[in-house]
C-alpha cells in the first residue's frame, strides 16, 4: 500500500476521500481533523502521529467492526512499544488510564473505507486544549518518550495489518 505525507492539511480522512486511489494519507498536522460527531480532533504539528488509511471494504467484514479492528492494531502496539496497559472504548477510542490516546473514525463509501487514526505522541499537558487537559494523555506523558511521529508509522501500520489487511 502506498504512503502519502503533507506536512500539513485540513484533514487526512477529507485528503484520502478527494483521492481516487488506495494508501496511507498521513499529515504533519492538521487544520480542520474530525472525530466522532464532527468533534474537532486536535492535531499540531510533530505531537502526534495523524493518519487515514484508504482502501476497498473487504469481503465479509462488517463495515460496524471497522473500528474495533483498527483499535486492536493500535492498542497491540501501544502494548508491545512501550508496555502500556491500554483498553478499548467501544466503538472507536483506546484509552490509557481512563484518558484517550487515540481516536478512530472510519466512514465508508459505496465500497471504500476511509479509517482515520490519530495518536497522542508527545503532548505534554499544556499542549491540550483547556477542555481536554483532564480527558487526554500521550505517550511522552505516560512514558516518558518522545519520538518522531513518522519514526511511528512502521509500526503502528504492522500491527494493525495483523487485523486488516493492508495491500
Amino acid at each position: 500500500m502506498k504512503i502519502y505525507y503533507l506536512h500539513r492539511c485540513r484533514s487526512t480522512q477529507r485528503w484520502a476521500r478527494e483521492r481516487e486511489d488506495e494508501g496511507v494519507f498521513v499529515c504533519g498536522s492538521q487544520s480542520g481533523g474530525v472525530g466522532k460527531e464532527g468533534r474537532p480532533w486536535f492535531s499540531p504539528p510533530e505531537l502526534g502521529l495523524y493518519f487515514t488509511i484508504s482502501t476497498r471494504l473487504p469481503e465479509k467484514t462488517p463495515p460496524t467492526s471497522l473500528p474495533l479492528i483498527f483499535a486492536h492494531g493500535v492498542k497491540e502496539w501501544l502494548e508491545k512499544e512501550f508496555g502500556l496497559k491500554p483498553r478499548i472504548k467501544e466503538p472507536n477510542d483506546v484509552l490509557v488510564k481512563g484518558r484517550k490516546i487515540c481516536g478512530i473514525l472510519v466512514e465508508r463509501r459505496g465500497e471504500r473505507i476511509a479509517a482515520g487514526i490519530g495518536i497522542n505522541l508527545n503532548h505534554h499537558q499544556e499542549d491540550f486544549p483547556y477542555y481536554l487537559r483532564e480527558t487526554a494523555t500521550s505517550v511522552f506523558l505516560e512514558t516518558g518518550k518522545k519520538l518522531h511521529p513518522l519514526s511511528a508509522l512502521p509500526g503502528v501500520l504492522n500491527s494493525v495489518s495483523k487485523h486488516f489487511p493492508l495491500t
